[in-house]
């Protein structure tokens, strides 16, 4: 029996399951990340667009381990760098870089 793999992107009825689908997989990736020892400490940090609030992102909390990471400890930050969900701070350095290819480029997700 052949297994047929989809290309295409997920849908979604609502954007809260879109955005549940952005956060599950940034925490693993987070996650894969360390296991294949991309992570270095506290530095580092991967972003995903909100689908809702565009101009805002979920990203690491700051000084968290990329291995212990879940979806629950994601911050979501807008464009101002105000945390307007999450409970830990944020990295600057995530902010100051992610917010400027957020903003330069509104076609990226992550």
């Amino acid at each position: 029996m052949t297994k047929t793999i989809s290309l295409q992107p997920a849908t979604f009825n609502t954007l809260e399951e879109e955005r549940t689908h952005r956060k599950q997989r940034l925490a693993a990736s987070f996650r894969l990340f360390s296991k294949f020892g991309f992570d270095e400490g506290i530095a580092g940090h991967i972003t995903v667009r909100d689908p809702k609030y565009t101009d805002h992102f979920w990203v690491n909390p700051f000084g968290m381990h990329f291995s212990q990471i879940s979806v629950s400890d994601l911050i979501l930050v807008n464009h101002k760098g105000d945390i307007v969900e999450g409970e830990h701070s944020v990295n600057g350095a995530a902010f100051a870089i992610h917010s400027e290819i957020h903003k330069a480029r509104p076609d990226a997700i992550a």
